[in-house]
């Protein structure tokens, strides 16, 4: 009897541990899919965000070109303006001095 049920119990564990050597099988089945999913998904994210990084400089580069273009021009333009300003400046101050003058004029014909 006790000889039966050591064959029974051996057959039991045998059974078992053939179960779990399937379990795990399959559970390392399960986790390379997942690595392999999930590389092929970051593999698509870094092309993605390499598309995008591309793009992006595909179209600064004309804005930079036109930019690039436009600075001389403004320099150019600033300049001018501000020697228009200085001439005006100039010209204002004469006035400012002249007006003093003037004005005595105008007094001394009044009177």
């Amino acid at each position: 009897m006790l000889g039966t049920v050591i064959s029974s119990l051996m057959t039991k564990v045998t059974s078992f541990l053939d179960l779990c050597l399937v379990v795990v099988s399959q559970m390392m089945t399960l986790c390379r899919t997942i690595i392999a999913v999930g590389i092929d998904r970051m593999t698509l994210i870094v092309q993605y965000i390499k598309s995008q990084c591309v793009a992006l400089k595909l179209s600064i580069e004309p804005c930079l070109a036109q930019l690039t273009i436009q600075v001389p021009l403004m320099k150019l333009g600033l300049m001018n303006v501000l020697h228009s300003l200085g001439q005006v400046g100039q010209q204002l101050l004469i006035t400012v001095r002249q007006i003093p003058q003037r004005v005595y004029k105008a007094l001394k014909r009044g009177n």
